[in-house]
């Protein structure tokens, strides 16, 4: 009797399930990064341009991340792995400045992206390669840094600098993703000119193909971030708007403001619980985007492109024998 109690005091406690998929997640994702950033630091196909530092940035900071996830968060898999209390003290800024790599990073990706469309020669312009390196290297790592660091400085900030880095450059980034959007639409119908010219243009209907691909590049993890960017703009709007809020029915009741508020209140419930999975996740879709939507990515994958461009062109060339020169893969 004594060694049946004994037993059940020793049993051992079940395992949760979100613990163990968060691992799953957490590994696949980890091992999709390491190789993206070898690839994009070794690949011989790889060029000097900004997606390739953007992803170097990401691919480093993204394995940190997910490192500090699963030793600090709620249901981590591994606990304790990281043993500094310091770490685990500051592991929500360490979130905040890990989240906001991604969306501060395209912001340089889709203006170069714009130039070097307008103007395709300056890809291999060093000098305007090396300004985007700096940028999206340098310059992007230590603004990030400052503001995590900021926390122990002893200035009274009107609010934490890394949280705040992270709400301005999402911002910034679907404002910014608008713009490209406009860009791309106004850019399409050049393209057209492009296909049924008989000139011989720089631009040729590739560059056009590989200009909307960075579009879902950028907007896909954008809207994975979208829940963690909600959480961590709550406490913004409470200590900011939350007066005006009130003063304008929005702070309860049963009115149109109540209702509001009622509905706003179940979508950040949903958002708190689904957050893991799309943060977890993200690092594993910006490595599937990249080889899909990324033409340096691509070749490197293999020998023949995922996207087969060279014979939509050979099509084309033999429904129109002398007709436009239309051209996908000379980039000349």
């Amino acid at each position: 009797m004594v060694r049946k109690q004994i037993g059940n005091k020793g049993s051992p406690k079940p395992v949760d399930p979100d613990k163990t998929a968060y691992g799953v997640m957490i590994s696949v994702s980890g091992a999709a990064c390491i190789l993206l950033l070898y690839m994009t630091l070794f690949g011989q196909r790889m060029r000097r341009t900004a997606i390739r530092w953007h992803v170097i940035n990401c691919s480093w900071w993204s394995i940190l991340h997910l490192i500090s996830y699963g030793s600090s968060a709620e249901k981590a898999p591994w606990p304790n792995f990281i043993i500094s209390e310091d770490w685990r003290d500051s592991y929500k800024e360490v979130e905040c400045f890990t989240r906001s790599i991604f969306p501060f990073g395209m912001i340089f990706v889709y203006f170069e992206a714009m130039i070097r469309t307008c103007v395709p020669s300056l890809s291999d312009n060093w000098i305007f390669n090396m300004i985007f390196f700096l940028l999206l290297i340098p310059y992007l790592n230590i603004i990030a840094m400052f503001c995590f660091f900021a926390k122990w400085m002893e200035v009274d900030w009107f609010y934490p600098p890394i949280e705040f880095l992270n709400l301005f450059t999402y911002v910034i980034f679907c404002l910014v993703t608008i713009v490209y959007l406009i860009f791309c639409l106004i850019q399409s119908g050049f393209c057209c000119f492009v296909i049924f010219s008989r000139n011989n243009h720089k631009r040729t209907a590739y560059t056009f193909i590989e200009m909307w691909l960075l579009f879902p590049y950028g907007l896909i993890p954008a809207i994975m971030y979208g829940p963690s960017f909600g959480f961590t703009s709550l406490e913004f709007v409470r200590k900011f708007f939350l007066k005006w809020l009130m003063e304008n029915g929005f702070g309860g009741g049963t009115g149109e403001g109540g209702e509001f508020m009622e509905t706003m209140m179940k979508v950040a419930e949903y958002a708190i619980t689904a957050m893991p999975w799309f943060v977890l996740l993200v690092p594993l879709a910006q490595v599937s985007l990249a080889v899909i939507c990324i033409e340096m990515f691509r070749e490197q994958v293999g020998p023949h492109r995922v996207l087969n461009f060279e014979y939509f062109s050979v099509n084309l060339a033999i429904l129109y024998p002398n007709g436009p020169s239309f051209r996908c893969g000379n980039k000349a």
